[in-house]
């Protein structure tokens, strides 16, 4: 995709110093509007993004899609491409988003994830399967405010998957993989439990070893190697925990709709 094209990208952050460089540059082959929603970062990230060329706005945390949606409000574009700071837009990913019918606004489009455990590339398990739905007109579509795993909807909308893929480094260092286990499985059980979701006995001890089994045998996760294991081992740890810490706000609310535990 030319630069200058129809397309605002949006990165949200905080405290990605790491990250937001390497992100901005990968951007800069979609859109020459690049928009960092900071959510209070207190290392380097902010000057970094103003230094790489991104307009940065710093907004009070109201969760994921909030700050997606107060992106894309100041956008310069209606056409919106919204990517994490653990993120890359690879040439072909860039241009698959400028071949797209911008006259069409009710489609959300989605793409690849290529992602990387500690450096290496995943080709199987769950990791070897991940897209997301993430390029869409402001004007017909905005993100829903779930605690976590949000996602861009609208009225009369219609999914399509463009080529290309992102490059995705959730891990790079081993903290970060339980520091986000536990994050996300938070959320998780907090989005749930506003849901009034049960923490099932099956929920709880059986679903874990099946999405053990399901990433590392089925989906031929075995086949990453030791990186393979890795995943398949926190993906049942994070199965477990977030049932367990549903199960607990039931219990910490004197039991009342603890049935739902049963």
């Amino acid at each position: 995709m030319a630069k200058g094209s129809a397309v605002s990208v949006i990165i949200i952050t905080k405290n990605e110093a790491e990250n937001i460089t390497g992100c901005i540059e990968g951007a800069r082959m979609a859109s020459d509007d690049i928009i960092v929603i900071d959510s209070g970062s207190t290392d380097a990230t902010v000057a970094l993004a103003e230094k790489a060329g991104a307009r940065v706005i710093t907004v009070l945390w109201e969760g994921f899609g909030a700050a997606r949606n107060a992106g894309a409000k100041v956008a310069l574009n209606d056409w919106i491409l919204a990517i994490d700071a653990d993120e890359r837009v690879t040439r072909e990913l860039a241009n698959a988003v400028g071949a797209i019918n911008t006259g069409d606004e009710a489609v959300i489009y989605g793409f690849k994830r290529q992602n990387y455990f500690l450096g290496k590339k995943i080709r199987f398990g769950e990791w070897g399967r991940d897209k997301v739905y993430r390029l869409y007109n402001r004007k017909r579509v905005a993100w829903d405010l779930s605690p976590i795993h949000e996602h861009p909807v609208g009225e009369n909308t219609t999914h399509k998957m463009i080529g290309g893929a992102a490059d995705h480094y959730p891990v790079t260092r081993e903290e970060q993989n339980t520091e986000k286990t536990i994050r996300y499985a938070t959320l998780n059980a907090e989005k749930f439990y506003m849901r009034g979701k049960k923490a099932t006995f099956v929920k709880r001890f059986l679903s874990p070893a099946f999405n053990f089994f399901k990433c590392y045998v089925l989906l031929l996760g075995f086949l990453d190697g030791k990186e393979g294991f890795a995943i398949a081992r926190v993906t049942s740890y994070y199965v477990w925990l977030k049932y367990d810490l549903l199960h607990k706000l039931y219990l910490r609310e004197g039991g009342v709709g603890c049935s739902k535990c049963q």
